[in-house]
């Protein structure tokens, strides 16, 4: 049996160190919803969102405890209009994102224009920066 040593060189391995430590919040896009019943299309209507990272889905399983929240009158600003119900699901538990096989898999249309938005903001910026 070969003897494995490790080696001298080179970074220390860094991936899966860590626990995960922030809660991860879902929301259901209502104006994604109204936007697919109204064009007859099936964007993502679900937003999940780990830290500062958030992905869009179709359905989410859930693997293990969970809350919902409503807090009225403390809206969630972690979402663009301040969520007031959402999923919370401890740092601990597996959240299975699925898509729908004819979906479209993209952001919601209401994302896409704010992104777009937010990008001509910074061209005028540094167009009048430059002046």
């Amino acid at each position: 049996m070969p003897e494995i040593t490790p080696g001298r060189r080179g970074p220390e391995p860094t991936w899966n160190k860590n626990q995960r430590t922030a809660n991860t919040f879902i929301h259901v896009l209502r104006k994604t919803i109204d936007y697919n019943r109204d064009h007859g299309t099936s964007h993502t209507a679900v937003a999940v969102k780990v830290g500062s990272k958030k992905d869009y889905c179709h359905a989410v399983k859930i693997h293990g405890p969970c809350q919902i929240v409503y807090q009225p009158h403390q809206p969630n600003n972690s979402q663009a209009g301040g969520a007031r119900l959402w999923i919370e699901v401890e740092p601990g538990n597996i959240v299975e994102r699925v898509y729908f096989s004819n979906g479209d898999y993209g952001p919601p249309p209401e994302v896409l224009q704010q992104r777009a938005k937010q990008k001509s903001r910074k061209a005028k910026r540094c167009v009048s920066a430059t002046l």
